[in-house]
């Protein structure tokens, strides 16, 4: 089972890499639920994917230090930001299991604009920042509505020097973990390692595939999980209840191309 999963990322692209990521300080955290209550959160022609009897909802952070846009060469300045996510690990219905995201908080307003526009992933504007001190990994997310809401719009009457609307942040979320020993056990490499994105965009679902060398994975301690980003994704209660799984991976290197269309 860790073989197979180990080698579902690194499948060959099938189109040329649109996008070439450098992760690093990643962390994800997921709980168990039952299939039938995610059934609704993903698109069609997807479903959850049971990993280990259950379905899974999944909290991840990470920071890109660099991003490349082939055939140019990578960049510090166009790709280094932070991302929090929340996510369900599915599967399509030619096999391939990849992630629903439910939401990518990020403060990297260009990513937010294409992403929305172009891939159909639901990036969302926010205040993100991560630090770390040795094993100890902190990432903290805290959205603004208006800027979240209208990200197009918040960035034209931002260009026009314009005072864009203001409203009280809500929607945060604080994760803190410390990194332990090297794990590799068939339920850690499912959880973290995913054939693709499943995004919906206007009225098709879309497969878009991701290729990453093998990942080395690191059991983590939790030591602090706060906020309520999970009622913005219809996941009300989520932080509730410790994560069933807490995992860190080692910096890598991610690449994306073009899949096709799902449904």
């Amino acid at each position: 089972m860790t073989e197979v999963a180990r080698e579902r990322a690194a499948v060959p692209l099938v189109h040329r890499p649109v996008a070439v990521h450098a992760w690093e300080d990643i962390v994800f955290a997921h709980w168990r639920r039952e299939p039938g209550a995610l059934a609704r959160l993903v698109p069609r022609g997807t479903r959850p994917d049971v990993v280990d009897g259950s379905a899974w909802v999944g909290l991840t952070a990470y920071v890109f230090r660099e991003t490349a846009l082939p055939p140019f060469p990578p960049s510090r300045r166009l790709g280094s930001m932070t991302e929090v996510t929340i996510e369900i690990p599915t599967v399509d219905t030619r096999g391939r299991r990849g992630i629903v995201y439910r939401t990518v908080d990020t403060g990297h307003v260009p990513a937010i604009v294409a992403a929305n526009t172009l891939l159909g992933v639901p990036y969302t504007f926010a205040h993100v920042r991560a630090t770390r001190r040795g094993d100890t990994l902190d990432h903290r997310s805290v959205r603004h509505p208006a800027r979240a809401a209208h990200p197009v719009r918040w960035v034209r009457d931002l260009v026009r020097s314009r005072r864009p609307r203001t409203a009280r942040p809500r929607h945060d979320t604080v994760v803190r973990v410390t990194a332990g020993d090297v794990v590799d056990s068939p339920l850690a490499v499912d959880l973290t390692t995913r054939a693709g994105i499943h995004a919906r965009h206007l009225a098709q679902t879309l497969f878009w595939q991701r290729q990453h060398p093998p990942l080395t994975i690191r059991s983590a301690t939790l030591e602090r999980l706060e906020g309520d980003l999970p009622d913005a994704v219809g996941l009300p209660g989520l932080f509730d209840h410790d994560p069933d799984s807490v995992l860190v991976v080692d910096g890598t290197t991610v690449r994306y191309a073009w899949g096709d269309v799902v449904r």
